[in-house]
């Protein structure tokens, strides 16, 4: 089984153009993970469909 130790250890005999491209593995990793944030969205049945929205605000 493979630990951060073992890990840690390959890595550091490792020479340095190697290491650049496991930290650039590493960090596309990290971003992929991120959750998705939704976009909530609301249902107003075509309310304002005919209607301009920006004249009425400024009213």
């Amino acid at each position: 089984m493979i630990n951060k130790d073992c890990l840690k250890n390959e890595i550091d005999r490792m020479p340095d153009e190697l290491v650049e491209k496991v930290y650039a593995y590493l960090t596309s990793i990290k971003k992929n993970k991120d959750p998705e944030k939704r976009i909530h969205s609301f249902k107003l049945n075509g309310a304002f469909d005919q209607m301009n929205i920006r004249e009425n605000a400024y009213e």
